[in-house]
């Protein structure tokens, strides 16, 4: 990570924390203007219409696109973890992976915290889905029921990949490379959303912007649970860490 503070901690050594007080900020004002954005598309309405119309023709004829988008959709999330899993073991016997286990539960933080809230404010806003609006005058590759903003699928991958990208340095040539190659999986996530009509474009932008405002409260949320654990306990802790990636893998898989 780039700075660090150690958080208070009665016996052992402290857990070092990230000086976040700058990321937040730039997570809040980046969030907003996400949503901004979102309402704005969402109120004239005919980006969105003219967006949706246009993948309909390469979704009728099942084009490459349309299926790459179908795969990403399915397990571009499963794809991210794995990546995690992988780079947790090899840290293990790699020195260059250093980036710091902590990161591991801020991600699972961000997913589970943001994932939710992105789910109660689909609740809240209530917009049907592009089938529930246009019915039989477009094809849709989605199965989906729920409410359309924000994305899930958007929300939930980039909450997955954000504390990776803003928390470790990128001074390492691997990690740049991991940061690029997340980066992209969950743009494909995001892009696959709209390419198969499951959602707007707006609904994709509100579930970045989601995430982004929603990453600083959840890392509040690590925070406090960190502060009470020492580095002594790391390694246990990772093992933890690792197996609920592990888990969140499979659930993705399965769904």
């Amino acid at each position: 990570m780039r700075t660090f503070k150690d958080a208070n901690s009665a016996k052992g050594t402290p857990i070092p924390l990230p000086d976040t007080k700058r990321i937040w900020i730039a997570c809040f004002v980046s969030g907003a203007v996400f949503w901004i954005i979102a309402i704005v598309l969402w109120c004239q309405q005919g980006i969105d219409k003219a967006v949706l119309f246009y993948f309909n023709a390469p979704r009728i004829a099942a084009e490459p696109i349309v299926i790459l988008s179908k795969w990403l959709s399915f397990y571009g999330m499963a794809a991210i973890t794995v990546i995690f899993i992988v780079y947790l073991i090899a840290s293990k016997k790699i020195r260059a992976l250093d980036a710091p286990l902590t990161t591991v539960f801020y991600t699972i933080c961000s997913y589970g915290l943001v994932g939710i809230a992105g789910d109660l404010l689909k609740q809240v806003f209530a917009r049907p889905r592009p089938l529930a609006t246009f019915g039989s005058e477009i094809l849709v590759w989605s199965t989906s029921a729920s409410y359309a903003i924000p994305s899930g699928h958007a929300t939930k991958s980039v909450a997955l990949v954000l504390p990776f990208i803003l928390l470790v340095s990128g001074e390492k040539n691997i990690h740049k490379f991991i940061k690029v190659v997340i980066a992209l999986i969950a743009s494909g996530v995001c892009f696959s959303r709209i390419v198969l009509g499951a959602h707007y474009v707006s609904d994709v932008v509100a579930g970045i912007g989601t995430v982004f405002i929603g990453l600083p409260f959840s890392m509040m949320f690590a925070n406090m649970v960190l502060r009470k654990a020492t580095q002594e306990r790391l390694p246990f802790l990772s093992i933890v860490w690792g197996a609920l990636l592990v888990f969140m893998t499979l659930i993705f898989l399965a769904l």
